[in-house]
Protein backbone atom coordinates (compact mmCIF):
# COMPACT_ATOMS: atom_id res chain seq x y z
CA UNK A 1 0.00 0.00 0.00
CA UNK A 2 2.82 2.74 1.08
CA UNK A 3 4.48 1.87 -2.62
CA UNK A 4 1.01 2.62 -4.25
CA UNK A 5 0.64 5.85 -2.56
CA UNK A 6 4.08 6.53 -3.80
CA UNK A 7 3.60 6.19 -7.43
CA UNK A 8 -0.12 8.22 -6.97
CA UNK A 9 2.20 10.97 -5.49
CA UNK A 10 4.68 10.65 -8.27
CA UNK A 11 1.62 10.65 -10.99
CA UNK A 12 -0.08 13.54 -9.37
CA UNK A 13 3.46 16.14 -9.33
CA UNK A 14 3.60 14.93 -12.69
CA UNK A 15 0.09 15.97 -13.72
CA UNK A 16 0.61 18.99 -12.87
CA UNK A 17 4.02 19.33 -14.58
CA UNK A 18 5.61 19.34 -11.13
CA UNK A 19 9.22 18.70 -10.31
CA UNK A 20 9.36 15.32 -9.16
CA UNK A 21 9.07 14.03 -5.66
CA UNK A 22 12.44 13.93 -3.25
CA UNK A 23 11.43 10.10 -3.28
CA UNK A 24 14.39 9.59 -0.49
CA UNK A 25 11.90 11.76 2.01
CA UNK A 26 8.87 9.78 0.45
CA UNK A 27 10.26 6.33 1.54
CA UNK A 28 11.06 7.04 4.91
CA UNK A 29 8.73 5.91 7.59
CA UNK A 30 5.69 8.17 9.16
CA UNK A 31 7.83 7.59 12.64
CA UNK A 32 10.92 8.61 11.17
CA UNK A 33 13.31 11.65 10.84
CA UNK A 34 12.61 14.09 8.51
CA UNK A 35 15.47 16.20 8.64
CA UNK A 36 17.36 16.89 5.10
CA UNK A 37 20.57 19.36 5.58
CA UNK A 38 19.35 22.95 6.02
CA UNK A 39 21.31 24.43 3.24
CA UNK A 40 19.62 21.81 0.76
CA UNK A 41 16.16 22.98 2.31
CA UNK A 42 16.91 26.80 1.39
CA UNK A 43 18.43 25.85 -2.05
CA UNK A 44 14.64 23.88 -2.59
CA UNK A 45 12.99 26.88 -2.01
CA UNK A 46 14.28 29.11 -4.77
CA UNK A 47 13.88 26.21 -7.19
CA UNK A 48 10.44 26.39 -6.17
CA UNK A 49 10.39 29.95 -7.19
CA UNK A 50 9.56 31.48 -4.04
CA UNK A 51 10.95 34.60 -2.52
CA UNK A 52 10.40 34.01 0.77
CA UNK A 53 12.26 35.41 3.46
CA UNK A 54 13.71 31.61 5.72
CA UNK A 55 15.77 33.46 7.86
CA UNK A 56 12.71 34.18 9.80
CA UNK A 57 11.16 30.81 10.61
CA UNK A 58 9.58 29.05 13.89
CA UNK A 59 9.55 26.00 12.47
CA UNK A 60 12.83 23.75 11.23
CA UNK A 61 13.59 24.59 7.76
CA UNK A 62 14.98 21.81 6.94
CA UNK A 63 11.63 19.67 7.66
CA UNK A 64 9.36 21.68 5.00
CA UNK A 65 9.21 19.01 1.89
CA UNK A 66 8.26 19.42 -1.47
CA UNK A 67 5.05 18.73 -2.35
CA UNK A 68 5.94 17.24 -5.97
CA UNK A 69 3.79 20.66 -7.75
CA UNK A 70 5.95 24.15 -7.49
CA UNK A 71 4.62 27.41 -6.11
CA UNK A 72 1.43 27.76 -8.08
CA UNK A 73 1.73 24.43 -9.62
CA UNK A 74 -1.86 23.64 -8.04
CA UNK A 75 -3.25 27.33 -9.04
CA UNK A 76 -5.69 28.58 -6.49
CA UNK A 77 -8.81 30.42 -7.66
CA UNK A 78 -9.30 33.97 -6.91
CA UNK A 79 -12.74 36.12 -7.54
CA UNK A 80 -14.11 32.73 -9.10
CA UNK A 81 -17.40 32.24 -10.98
CA UNK A 82 -21.32 30.70 -9.62
CA UNK A 83 -24.04 29.18 -10.52
CA UNK A 84 -27.11 27.68 -9.54
CA UNK A 85 -27.56 24.81 -8.02
CA UNK A 86 -29.23 23.84 -10.96
CA UNK A 87 -26.37 24.51 -12.95
CA UNK A 88 -24.13 22.50 -10.71
CA UNK A 89 -26.50 19.13 -10.76
CA UNK A 90 -24.42 18.74 -13.97
CA UNK A 91 -20.99 18.30 -12.56
CA UNK A 92 -21.86 17.23 -8.86
CA UNK A 93 -23.50 14.12 -7.91
CA UNK A 94 -25.44 13.60 -4.47
CA UNK A 95 -22.94 12.34 -2.45
CA UNK A 96 -20.19 15.02 -3.19
CA UNK A 97 -18.88 16.73 -0.46
CA UNK A 98 -17.61 20.73 -0.28
CA UNK A 99 -17.23 23.31 1.93
CA UNK A 100 -20.86 25.17 2.92
CA UNK A 101 -20.04 28.81 3.85
CA UNK A 102 -22.65 31.78 4.76
CA UNK A 103 -22.62 35.78 4.76
CA UNK A 104 -24.98 37.67 5.31
CA UNK A 105 -27.86 36.50 3.08
CA UNK A 106 -25.02 34.51 0.75
CA UNK A 107 -24.55 31.09 1.24
CA UNK A 108 -21.70 29.65 -1.11
CA UNK A 109 -20.88 25.69 -1.54
CA UNK A 110 -16.86 24.94 -2.43
CA UNK A 111 -17.24 21.37 -3.80
CA UNK A 112 -14.46 18.88 -2.96
CA UNK A 113 -13.99 17.67 -6.12
CA UNK A 114 -12.81 21.50 -7.63
CA UNK A 115 -10.57 21.95 -4.23
CA UNK A 116 -8.98 18.98 -4.66
CA UNK A 117 -7.23 20.29 -7.92
CA UNK A 118 -6.98 24.02 -6.65
CA UNK A 119 -6.41 23.80 -2.28
CA UNK A 120 -7.23 27.32 -2.11
CA UNK A 121 -10.15 30.06 -3.29
CA UNK A 122 -9.63 33.43 -2.61
CA UNK A 123 -13.33 35.07 -2.55
CA UNK A 124 -15.33 37.98 -1.53
CA UNK A 125 -19.01 37.63 -0.25
CA UNK A 126 -21.04 40.28 0.77
CA UNK A 127 -17.90 42.48 0.21
CA UNK A 128 -16.22 39.82 3.56
CA UNK A 129 -12.72 38.57 2.10
CA UNK A 130 -12.25 35.06 2.64
CA UNK A 131 -9.73 32.59 1.83
CA UNK A 132 -11.42 28.64 1.32
CA UNK A 133 -8.81 26.15 1.99
CA UNK A 134 -8.95 22.46 1.68
CA UNK A 135 -5.53 20.03 2.03
CA UNK A 136 -6.88 16.89 0.34
CA UNK A 137 -3.30 15.07 2.18
CA UNK A 138 -5.14 16.05 5.48
CA UNK A 139 -8.40 16.41 4.86
CA UNK A 140 -8.19 19.42 6.09
CA UNK A 141 -10.99 22.05 5.45
CA UNK A 142 -10.79 25.32 7.24
CA UNK A 143 -12.24 29.06 6.27
CA UNK A 144 -10.27 31.83 7.19
CA UNK A 145 -10.62 35.70 7.11
CA UNK A 146 -8.16 36.60 4.91
CA UNK A 147 -8.17 40.30 6.53
CA UNK A 148 -7.57 41.63 2.16
CA UNK A 149 -5.02 39.25 1.55
CA UNK A 150 -4.64 36.70 -1.26
CA UNK A 151 -3.08 33.09 -0.89
CA UNK A 152 -1.74 30.79 -2.99
CA UNK A 153 -0.18 27.33 -3.05
CA UNK A 154 3.28 27.07 -2.45
CA UNK A 155 4.22 23.64 -3.33
CA UNK A 156 5.57 23.18 0.22
CA UNK A 157 4.30 20.87 2.85
CA UNK A 158 5.18 20.72 6.59
CA UNK A 159 3.93 17.22 8.64
CA UNK A 160 2.10 16.75 5.60
CA UNK A 161 -0.25 19.83 5.46
CA UNK A 162 -0.51 22.58 3.07
CA UNK A 163 1.69 25.67 3.05
CA UNK A 164 0.16 28.69 1.86
CA UNK A 165 2.11 31.80 0.45
CA UNK A 166 0.52 35.14 0.97
CA UNK A 167 0.90 37.58 -1.79
CA UNK A 168 2.15 40.20 0.02
CA UNK A 169 5.10 39.18 1.65
CA UNK A 170 5.23 35.56 0.31
CA UNK A 171 5.70 34.61 3.66
CA UNK A 172 4.25 30.57 4.19
CA UNK A 173 1.30 29.72 6.29
CA UNK A 174 0.83 26.91 7.69
CA UNK A 175 -2.93 25.97 7.17
CA UNK A 176 -3.98 23.57 10.16
CA UNK A 177 -3.22 26.27 12.55
CA UNK A 178 -3.46 29.05 10.19
CA UNK A 179 -0.42 31.09 11.18
CA UNK A 180 2.75 32.42 9.19
CA UNK A 181 5.62 30.37 9.83
CA UNK A 182 8.48 31.24 7.53
CA UNK A 183 8.90 34.47 6.20
CA UNK A 184 8.10 38.60 6.93
CA UNK A 185 4.78 37.83 8.30
CA UNK A 186 6.16 35.02 10.54
CA UNK A 187 3.91 34.64 14.13
CA UNK A 188 0.71 36.18 12.37
CA UNK A 189 -2.52 34.14 12.37
CA UNK A 190 -5.87 34.65 10.90
CA UNK A 191 -8.96 33.96 12.15
CA UNK A 192 -11.11 30.83 11.21
CA UNK A 193 -14.61 31.91 9.74
CA UNK A 194 -17.62 29.48 10.81
CA UNK A 195 -18.12 26.97 7.62
CA UNK A 196 -19.59 23.66 6.85
CA UNK A 197 -18.52 20.54 5.09
CA UNK A 198 -21.87 18.71 3.48
CA UNK A 199 -23.27 16.81 0.99
CA UNK A 200 -24.55 18.62 -2.03
CA UNK A 201 -27.31 16.88 -1.58
CA UNK A 202 -28.00 18.31 1.98
CA UNK A 203 -26.86 21.55 0.50
CA UNK A 204 -30.02 21.28 -2.09
CA UNK A 205 -32.51 20.40 0.59
CA UNK A 206 -31.53 23.49 3.11
CA UNK A 207 -30.22 26.07 1.51
CA UNK A 208 -32.32 26.48 -1.56
CA UNK A 209 -30.44 29.17 -2.73
CA UNK A 210 -26.80 28.80 -2.27
CA UNK A 211 -24.64 29.31 -5.21
CA UNK A 212 -22.35 26.67 -5.70
CA UNK A 213 -18.66 27.40 -7.12
CA UNK A 214 -18.90 26.72 -11.02
CA UNK A 215 -16.23 24.42 -12.85
CA UNK A 216 -15.40 26.85 -15.17
CA UNK A 217 -12.50 27.94 -13.37
CA UNK A 218 -10.32 28.78 -16.21
CA UNK A 219 -7.63 25.95 -15.60
CA UNK A 220 -7.52 22.63 -17.79
CA UNK A 221 -8.72 20.07 -15.10
CA UNK A 222 -11.00 16.88 -14.84
CA UNK A 223 -13.11 17.28 -11.97
CA UNK A 224 -14.67 14.50 -12.43
CA UNK A 225 -11.58 12.41 -11.62
CA UNK A 226 -9.79 12.24 -8.35
CA UNK A 227 -5.95 12.13 -8.49
CA UNK A 228 -5.76 10.69 -4.84
CA UNK A 229 -6.81 7.30 -5.75
CA UNK A 230 -7.83 5.42 -2.71
CA UNK A 231 -5.75 7.35 0.06
CA UNK A 232 -8.44 8.51 2.13
CA UNK A 233 -9.11 4.78 2.90
CA UNK A 234 -5.41 3.69 3.67
CA UNK A 235 -4.05 3.88 6.93
CA UNK A 236 -0.99 5.72 5.36
CA UNK A 237 -0.10 8.80 4.37
CA UNK A 238 2.26 10.14 1.24
CA UNK A 239 4.61 12.41 3.14
CA UNK A 240 5.89 11.37 5.86
CA UNK A 241 4.91 13.03 9.70
CA UNK A 242 7.00 13.20 13.16
CA UNK A 243 3.88 12.43 15.68
CA UNK A 244 2.09 9.05 15.24
CA UNK A 245 -0.81 9.11 17.85
CA UNK A 246 -2.68 5.94 17.69
CA UNK A 247 -5.74 6.72 19.62
CA UNK A 248 -7.90 6.80 16.62
CA UNK A 249 -7.42 5.20 12.90
CA UNK A 250 -5.68 8.30 11.30
CA UNK A 251 -7.69 9.14 8.78
CA UNK A 252 -10.41 9.60 11.15
CA UNK A 253 -12.38 12.90 10.55
CA UNK A 254 -12.32 15.03 13.29
CA UNK A 255 -14.08 18.59 14.20
CA UNK A 256 -11.33 20.78 15.89
CA UNK A 257 -12.13 24.09 18.12
CA UNK A 258 -9.37 26.88 18.95
CA UNK A 259 -9.34 27.98 22.59
CA UNK A 260 -6.87 31.31 23.70
CA UNK A 261 -3.93 28.83 22.65
CA UNK A 262 -5.16 25.12 23.08
CA UNK A 263 -7.02 23.14 20.21
CA UNK A 264 -9.79 20.61 21.26
CA UNK A 265 -11.12 17.46 18.90
CA UNK A 266 -13.80 16.00 18.15
CA UNK A 267 -14.28 12.74 16.90
CA UNK A 268 -17.33 13.94 14.16
CA UNK A 269 -19.11 10.56 13.70
CA UNK A 270 -19.71 10.95 17.36
CA UNK A 271 -20.73 14.02 17.88
CA UNK A 272 -24.38 14.04 18.02
CA UNK A 273 -27.80 16.26 19.20
CA UNK A 274 -26.70 14.89 22.73
CA UNK A 275 -23.87 17.79 23.98
CA UNK A 276 -20.43 17.04 23.95
CA UNK A 277 -18.82 18.80 26.91
CA UNK A 278 -15.12 19.28 27.25
CA UNK A 279 -13.32 21.66 29.81
CA UNK A 280 -9.74 23.54 27.67
CA UNK A 281 -7.86 25.23 30.38
CA UNK A 282 -10.58 27.05 32.31
CA UNK A 283 -13.10 27.47 29.33
CA UNK A 284 -15.60 25.03 28.79
CA UNK A 285 -16.93 24.36 25.77
CA UNK A 286 -19.96 22.62 23.89
CA UNK A 287 -20.36 20.49 20.57
CA UNK A 288 -23.27 19.53 19.15
CA UNK A 289 -24.16 18.05 15.83
CA UNK A 290 -27.43 18.55 14.21
CA UNK A 291 -28.20 17.28 10.70
CA UNK A 292 -25.16 16.54 9.62
CA UNK A 293 -23.53 20.42 10.74
CA UNK A 294 -21.42 20.64 13.95
CA UNK A 295 -22.05 23.75 16.64
CA UNK A 296 -19.66 24.66 19.47
CA UNK A 297 -20.47 27.33 21.65
CA UNK A 298 -18.28 28.55 24.80
CA UNK A 299 -19.60 28.90 28.27
CA UNK A 300 -21.13 32.55 27.38
CA UNK A 301 -23.35 31.23 24.85
CA UNK A 302 -21.03 32.65 22.04
CA UNK A 303 -20.37 30.33 18.57
CA UNK A 304 -16.58 29.17 18.02
CA UNK A 305 -15.75 28.64 14.76
CA UNK A 306 -14.24 25.12 13.58
CA UNK A 307 -12.59 22.72 11.08
CA UNK A 308 -12.27 19.76 9.59
CA UNK A 309 -9.18 17.50 9.90
CA UNK A 310 -7.92 14.25 9.75
CA UNK A 311 -6.57 12.47 13.00
CA UNK A 312 -2.91 12.37 12.28
CA UNK A 313 -2.57 15.91 11.05
CA UNK A 314 -4.32 17.55 13.72
CA UNK A 315 -2.43 15.23 16.42
CA UNK A 316 0.72 16.28 14.49
CA UNK A 317 0.22 19.93 15.31
CA UNK A 318 -1.34 20.01 18.57
CA UNK A 319 0.82 17.34 20.72
CA UNK A 320 1.37 20.23 23.32
CA UNK A 321 -1.83 22.34 23.35
CA UNK A 322 -3.99 20.13 22.14
CA UNK A 323 -7.26 18.10 23.96
CA UNK A 324 -9.47 15.87 22.56
CA UNK A 325 -12.66 14.52 23.52
CA UNK A 326 -13.58 10.76 23.41
CA UNK A 327 -17.20 9.25 23.19
CA UNK A 328 -18.07 7.35 26.95
CA UNK A 329 -18.52 3.85 26.13
CA UNK A 330 -22.32 2.60 27.22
Amino acid sequence: MKNTLIIIAVLFALLFGGYAIYMKQSRQPSSGSLAIPVDEAKQAFLRGGLKTNTAKTSIALEKILDGGPGKDGIPALTNPAFVSQTEAKKFLKDEMEGIKVTVGKTTRFYPYNILVWHEIVNDVVEGKPLVVTFCPLCGSAIVFDAEGETFGVSGKLYESNLLMYDKSTESLWSQIIGEAVVGERMGAKLSIYPSQVISFKDLKMRYKGAQVLSAKTGYSRDYSFYPYGGYNESPDTIFPVSVKDNRFPAKEIMYAVNIGNASAAFKFKDLSENPAMLTVGSQKITVIKKDGEVEAKDESGKIIPGYYAMWFSWAAHHQKDGVVWQKEKP
